[in-house]
């Protein structure tokens, strides 16, 4: 499938569910990542992220790839 070169999870969310993958409503909140690679690409005075904000992004992210493993390899 052809996607957009984007860091909008969002955006790539939406895509693989058009595209016919359910996408678990854990991995739904992987949307709120985006906000972290932009700040962290194009900083800008934004707030201090406190430690509840990053554990939480930390568990979203380790759930979206252990979500994104298991497809990968359904594929191989």
């Amino acid at each position: 499938m052809d996607y957009p070169y984007t860091h909008d999870l969002m955006t790539l969310l939406t895509q693989v569910s058009e595209a016919g993958k359910l996408i678990p409503d854990d991995v739904k909140e992987a949307a709120m990542l985006t906000d972290y690679a932009v700040e962290s690409r194009y900083p800008s005075p934004a707030e201090t992220v406190t430690d509840e904000e990053y554990e939480e992004a930390v568990a979203t992210a380790e759930r979206v790839l252990y979500w994104a493993r298991n497809i990968l390899e359904e594929k191989i």
